[in-house]
């Protein structure tokens, strides 16, 4: 575990901030993802993502940012468990792997779907049965790549966990109820086919639970590495 060994206080409490606030921000973004109302869905899907692009845009283009700022707490996270044990590097690669597919639903999401619509607008046709098809199967790379990215990422946060354990005393005890977090949406992942915005929040927030209690770990960690160092 040398790589254990170069994590000072300032870097363990980086990454408590960095993976805290990020379990934060994803929440309390998700809930105010934009939308288009039941009604715009059945009568003019078009005229109703049209009504809400712009602030789509805006917003995945914050989740982004959010997502590599929790990325790097949780390199971070992994260089203090020591990169070189197996658990940790699986962890720290379906972690990365996560990132990449989440980005690339939200690169869909924000602006495929802002590309697609504003060709709508340019077009003297208006949107037509193709450009339909097209959001059509935006929609399915979204869903499909989300799936995958929030399974991927399930994955990472149970493998890191677990390693935690090597942390010893009182950190097991977070390590415990942060394995339960990150397990838990995979339960809402498998028990339906769509991935909505309520779906959405419910996994967020278990994946929050799991930040805040990794975050506590490893600030409480920063003091007590400190403590022993003087």
């Amino acid at each position: 575990m040398s790589e254990a060994a170069h994590s000072t206080p300032i870097n363990l409490r980086l990454a408590a901030g960095l993976i805290g606030c990020a379990a934060l921000l994803e929440v309390a973004l998700v809930t105010h993802h934009p939308v288009v109302s039941h009604a715009e869905q059945v009568t003019d899907i078009f005229g109703g993502l049209a009504a809400i692009v712009q602030t789509n845009l805006a917003f995945h283009s914050v989740v982004m940012l959010v997502a590599v700022g929790q990325l790097l707490g949780l390199l971070l996270f992994a260089r203090r468990l020591g990169l070189g044990r197996p658990l940790v590097l699986i962890g720290t690669v379906c972690c990365s792997l996560a990132a990449v597919l989440l980005v690339i639903a939200m690169t869909f999401d924000g602006f495929v779907v802002y590309e697609l619509i504003s060709r709508c607008r340019a077009s003297a046709a208006g949107c037509t049965d193709e450009a339909a098809n097209a959001l059509g199967l935006v929609s399915a790379i979204i869903q499909g790549f989300t799936k995958l990215g929030i399974a991927a990422q399930c994955l990472g946060f149970i493998a890191l966990s677990v390693a935690a354990w090597s942390l010893g005393g009182r950190a097991r005890i977070g390590v415990a109820v942060s394995v339960i977090a990150a397990a838990a949406p995979v339960a809402i992942l498998t028990s339906g086919s769509y991935v909505g915005p309520q779906q959405l929040t419910q996994i967020l927030a278990l994946l929050a639970g799991w930040g805040l209690c990794i975050s506590g770990i490893l600030f409480w960690q920063s003091f007590q590495r400190f403590d022993q160092s003087t």
